[in-house]
């Protein structure tokens, strides 16, 4: 079991109403069936499961991420008791590291908000969609109004309130790369976590034989690689690394177990774009460990194979140790499951490539003297494109998913 952190879906409600939103607006209602908030009764279950998880896998350091819907709406005691009850468990564990984070959309952050993540040692990140007209487009509430000014002020006050601003983005090609760039130094964010939008061969909006998602990256990564002045942006240095062989794990998505607010266990939420009911398992925190997920397909596929059991191009692809596949989600098509490669193949491929030719610019002397050559992404996409591959082993266990 790869995974080091809980999602904790705190609050099964939201107070904005995203149009890009997995959890309520991409065909998944499963919300609808569940508790608005979790119950104070679940922490002790939750607790206890994963103390026998670390015992079991003997990990050193856990992180809870306390997560929604909106975690904000559900009331401050609820945190308060967790950690409590948390650090208070972490006594009987030797040399384990407990770390608290809560993703919020930042609307209801106040100076009482920031005390409470002072006391308990939470650190919050907001998710802004970088300049007004981009999280103005989609990031509205209930009632169609945009969001953005709230959130502006929300950031500033966790810079003065915390110290530090760290941010997701949820990338929108429609805005300019520069402006999106340097609203998050006028915002003097420390961090922005940009995430490319959850899209599934059935859903995606974009023309495949173009790369728009590349070309908006790529202007952003210049930007990014020559500011001596910038903000931690984990997307990139997460390919750097990978390309010199530095990072500690090659998976390029973020392995974690989501508990939901009626304390049923599923693997990462993102998957909910594959359709109703699609993440659910049958599992519950209150009848079931933590490593039982390995026993449902969708479970093992995600926490073992995601990037091992790939399509055949995947398989077979020169840059495979960096693209690893994309994102799971992303590979998704109801006519055959998981057989497929990203929806954004073509765009990780481009961006790769730019990304080791910007650093043999960059260290000249460390690639002369291992003797590589600069990527070109035509060569690659066209070279998984046109050949005959025999078909992937893995074939069988891919389109088990499909619909």
């Amino acid at each position: 079991m790869k995974f080091d952190a809980l999602i904790l879906k705190v609050a099964s409600r939201c107070n904005l109403n995203c149009s890009y939103c997995f959890m309520y607006n991409l065909g998944d209602t499963t919300y609808k069936e569940q508790p608005k908030f979790m119950s104070y009764q679940l922490i002790d279950q939750i607790l206890e499961k994963t103390k026998n998880y670390i015992l079991t896998y003997n990990k050193k350091e856990f992180s809870f991420i306390f997560h929604g819907g909106e975690p904000l709406l559900i009331d401050k005691e609820f945190y308060r008791k967790f950690v409590y009850k948390a650090n208070k468990m972490r006594l009987q564990l030797s040399n384990v590291t407990f770390k608290y984070d809560v993703q919020t959309n930042g609307v209801l952050i106040n100076e009482e908000w920031c005390s409470l993540f002072r006391e308990l040692n939470i650190y919050p990140s907001i998710s802004v969609d970088g300049t007004k007209k981009a999280h103005d487009m989609f990031r509205v509430d209930h009632k169609g109004k945009g969001s953005y000014d709230k959130v502006f002020k929300s950031v500033q006050i966790l810079k003065k309130e915390i110290g530090y601003a760290d941010t997701v983005c949820v990338i929108n090609i429609e805005e300019n790369p520069e402006k999106t760039y340097l609203s998050f130094k006028n915002m003097n964010v420390n961090s922005v976590n940009f995430l490319i939008p959850d899209f599934t061969h059935d859903t995606f909006p974009f023309d495949t034989s173009k790369t728009s998602m590349a070309d908006w990256l790529i202007q952003l990564f210049d930007l990014w690689i020559d500011d001596i002045e910038r903000y931690q942006i984990p997307m990139f240095a997460g390919i750097v690394n990978r390309i010199l062989g530095v990072a500690d794990q090659a998976n390029n998505e973020s392995t974690v177990l989501v508990i939901e607010t009626n304390g049923e266990i599923e693997a990462i939420d993102s998957l909910k774009a594959c359709g109703h009911g699609f993440t659910k398992t049958g599992m519950n925190i209150n009848t079931h460990n933590f490593s039982d997920i390995k026993n449902s397909p969708l479970g093992k596929l995600y926490f073992e194979d995601s990037t091992t059991k790939l399509n055949v191009k995947c398989l077979n692809c020169p840059i495979k140790e960096v693209c690893q596949g994309g994102r799971l989600v992303h590979r998704f098509k109801k006519e055959n499951g998981f057989n497929n490669v990203s929806v954004y193949c073509k765009d990780l491929i481009k961006l790769t490539a730019h990304i080791q030719n910007k650093l043999m610019n960059i260290f000249p002397e460390l690639y002369s003297n291992e003797g590589i050559d600069k990527m070109n992404s035509e060569e690659i996409f066209n070279f998984i494109q046109t050949q005959d591959f025999v078909s992937s082993k893995y074939k069988e266990d891919l389109e088990y998913f499909a619909k």
